[in-house]
């Protein structure tokens, strides 16, 4: 008996942790959000409804608007080529309205700038947040504060269990590369402080982050103003999570090819 009853438990465990996920809320500009990490599954919520979803398991994107009673999900290499593209006709436009002139001379202040910085960081703390262990990272230009850091790798490695980090980093990739682009076309590298930034970021989940730019001089007002932004994580949960809510919509809303939905998008967005 002691021992049909160990089974018992045993699987009633194993069950539990198959439909377990990480729910991460964060309060930023004012506005709840929810990541949710199930499966091979990342979902973003906004009022606690899926409004975008990467699946893993299929290597799809999906986007909802619930208002429209619309969706579009579209495959990972075409939504990277899509990006890219988009992404450089912008900076070609950009670019043309800026002119040569201009051009010439952001590339050669952007040079010279990148030249005079002095990348350092310091572990400034280790606290608990929300259950989970967390290092705060100071990253200066000489003795200039760029930016602070609050990174965990604990919450990382749970995440890890529920989507391979490795595929995660293919779509952070995306946008990484579309960060670097204008750069690349004015023919500059990164520069040393966001280069130390993206190795800081690569040790864990990022809690946290200030950002008070890429400077030589201290602001003292700005950066009252950026300290008193609120950009906190108020809850992270390991829950039960019903499958079925990432497939809802495919039953009751209308699904459209992705550029078709794109279009319908920037319609709403000018009726504003």
């Amino acid at each position: 008996m002691k021992r049909l009853f160990f089974i018992f438990i045993l699987l009633f465990t194993v069950t539990t942790l198959l439909f377990s996920g990480v729910v991460i809320t964060r309060f930023e500009m004012g506005v709840e959000t929810k990541e949710l990490y199930y499966n091979n599954r990342f979902a973003e919520l906004h009022n606690d409804r899926i409004v975008m979803m990467w699946d893993f398991n299929t290597f799809e994107l999906t986007l909802i608007n619930h208002p429209l009673r619309i969706y579009t999900t579209i495959d990972y290499e075409s939504f990277k080529e899509i990006s890219h593209r988009e992404n450089l006709e912008d900076i070609k436009n950009e670019i043309d309205m800026l002119g040569e002139e201009r051009i010439s001379m952001m590339q050669s202040a952007t040079v010279q700038l990148f030249r005079r910085l002095r990348p350092r960081h310091v572990l400034a703390d280790s606290m608990m947040i929300n259950g989970f262990m967390t290092n705060e990272y100071h990253v200066f230009n000489g003795d200039i504060i760029i930016q602070r850091l609050w990174i965990s790798r604990a919450l990382q490695e749970r995440i890890n269990l529920e989507i391979p980090r490795e595929k995660m980093a293919q779509v952070e990739n995306i946008f990484r590369d579309n960060r670097g682009n204008f750069l690349f076309v004015m023919g500059i590298t990164m520069d040393p402080i966001s280069m130390l930034v993206e190795q800081l970021e690569n040790r864990g989940y990022i809690m946290q982050r200030m950002d008070f730019g890429l400077r030589e001089r201290v602001d003292e007002e700005r950066d009252r103003l950026i300290e008193q932004l609120n950009n906190t994580i108020t809850d992270i949960s390991i829950v039960n999570i019903d499958p079925l809510i990432f497939t809802y919509h495919q039953r009751i809303y209308q699904r459209l090819e992705y550029d078709v939905f794109q279009m319908r998008m920037l319609q709403e967005m000018g009726r504003e």
